[in-house]
């Protein structure tokens, strides 16, 4: 039961108790990725299968999501447990490119991603969110909730870059008129965090990870992190007051995690992302009527 060597509240299994749950013992272990909240390791076994082992601290409902949806878009998968707060998940490797390794054409991009984001739409089950914006009541709910921890850090100066105007900016265009129409129009589930670099283009289809967060909301708010993870603009793709949406969640996300997951540190790259949001939001609300 090791820690993780750089982030100590992230335990993770030691090869003893791998080899007792997957049932061959681990020859090979390495890092794939490694933040604060998770940890993902590419695990070789002896007996000659490869998976992949993630470790991850709250908020994610990653392994809820993946118990309860039904979905052609996922992996297989196992629930492996937990240790104290640390849940654990094995999923197979897939052995196919990203889309980011097979697609930069901005077009094409937008292409798959609309059929990935319409297969997200069919996914049955019943999983869970992280978080719901997917009418006016509960979107109201979570502004709220966001305005009342982002006032508290600003008064214990957190999040620079960001101040008492931004705070009143940003609660009255999300209680503006095209915010309320768009939400009208209806939501759904969303993956909330997408990038090229998390679908994997097979041969009979797309494959998608990383649920951590997901979310009910407009769903073409997956095509814009899809494309602003990309370096590429959306707003020739997307309507101006999704694209506001994407950024306000962004700045929920860096104002929660300030807030609620390292309220004790200061972490300037959370107030660099609620900085952008911000000045996002501002740009699009000042001119609402940029095209599609």
């Amino acid at each position: 039961m090791p820690n993780h060597p750089v982030f100590t509240d992230l335990l993770l299994y030691s090869d003893d108790e791998l080899e007792r749950l997957l049932g061959a013992r681990p020859a090979e272990r390495r890092v794939i990725q490694a933040w604060p909240l998770s940890c993902v390791e590419e695990v070789r076994l002896a007996d000659g299968r490869r998976l992949v082992y993630k470790a991850q601290l709250p908020p994610s409902v990653e392994p809820e999501f993946y118990a309860a949806a039904d979905s052609v878009l996922l992996p297989a998968h196992r629930d492996l447990g937990r240790l104290g707060r640390v849940r654990m998940m094995a999923l197979d490797w897939i052995a196919a490119p990203l889309l980011s390794q097979t697609e930069h054409d901005a077009d094409g991009l937008v292409a798959h991603a609309r059929k990935v984001i319409a297969l997200i739409g069919e996914i049955g089950g019943e999983p869970p969110s992280y978080l719901d914006v997917g009418s006016p009541g509960a979107w109201s709910e979570a502004v709220d909730r966001l305005l009342g921890r982002w006032s508290g850090l600003l008064a214990r100066g957190r999040l620079a870059g960001t101040g008492p105007d931004d705070l009143d900016h940003v609660r009255a265009w999300a209680a503006s008129a095209p915010v309320q129409a768009l939400l009208e129009e209806g939501s759904r589930l969303a993956h909330g965090d997408l990038k090229a670099d998390q679908i994997f283009v097979t041969p009979d289809g797309y494959r998608l990870i990383d649920w951590q967060r997901p979310i009910l909301a407009p769903p073409e708010v997956d095509l814009v992190s899809l494309l602003v993870a990309a370096g590429i603009d959306p707003h020739p793709f997307v309507d101006s007051t999704t694209v506001a949406v994407h950024w306000l969640l962004r700045l929920n996300w860096a104002v929660e995690a300030q807030s609620e997951l390292f309220p004790d540190q200061v972490l300037p790259l959370l107030g660099a992302w609620a900085h952008e949001a911000v000045g996002h939001i501002r740009d699009i609300s000042a001119s609402p009527g940029r095209p599609r």
